[in-house]
């Protein structure tokens, strides 16, 4: 099953590098296999991703994140592509990329690298993905085309938090956030709780087959349609 957790935070204290362990952990059960983590320090700002995985495609090489050759892109990956062994047949033939692993997730690299966003809509699957690229200081949070794979995110002046569930987004939130009025009336209509809201205030729920574009430097974002960019 897996799952997914990250922060982009207004501050650098040390206590900072415990949070995505802590936000980890709260996962676990999605991803009892494995977990990985990735810190980084942009000035006041501290980045985090990490991830819990449930072993099913390269189970020895495909630990997570995972990173391109000169290390200036991260990956953390939740999901399954069910056209990588495509794609990736693809890039080498086209590109002559060369891969070392046999993993899904290291395909979604490659094609980053290689499309930028466009990548996404190239993927046949259920996925969250979020991609950290320190060239041009963004991170993307993408959600598959059906929406199979949850992601929430919720915005604050501490910063953005992100994950796969809405308990490990807030264990490490100041305090717990109100529960939405809007979402109950919705709930009450629909017996169910449509993205954008959740059940929480100033919590949201990624809409599928959408991304977010994150600008580090001031923890802005921008939703955008996969589906929108134009194929490579």
């Amino acid at each position: 099953m897996c799952g997914i957790n990250g922060y982009i935070l207004n501050n650098n204290t040390d206590k900072n590098n415990l949070l995505i362990q802590k936000m980890n952990q709260l996962i676990n059960h999605r991803g009892p296999d494995d977990s990985g983590s990735y810190i980084d320090f942009i000035e006041n700002k501290s980045i985090g991703m990490g991830m819990t995985r449930l072993s099913i495609i390269d189970l020895v090489s495909g630990n997570q994140p995972m990173f391109s050759s000169d290390n200036s892109i991260v990956i953390i990956f939740n999901g399954e592509i069910y056209n990588f062994k495509e794609l990736k047949k693809d890039l080498v033939s086209r590109f002559d990329i060369k891969f070392l692993t046999d993993s899904d997730t290291e395909v979604i690299l490659r094609l980053y690298e290689t499309y930028g966003v466009k990548s996404f809509k190239l993927l046949d699957g259920m996925f969250s993905i979020t991609i950290y690229d320190k060239n041009i200081s963004k991170i993307y949070i993408a959600r598959d085309y059906f929406g199979e794979k949850p992601l929430y995110y919720t915005k604050n002046n501490n910063g953005l938090i992100w994950g796969s569930e809405l308990k490990s987004i807030i264990s490490v939130l100041e305090t717990k956030p109100s529960i939405s009025k809007k979402a109950l009336d919705l709930y009450f209509q629909l017996t169910y709780i449509p993205a954008p809201f959740t059940i929480y205030d100033n919590i949201y729920k990624l809409k599928a087959n959408n991304y977010l574009e994150i600008n580090i430097e001031n923890s802005s974002y921008e939703e955008k349609l996969i589906h929108d960019e134009k194929l490579p």
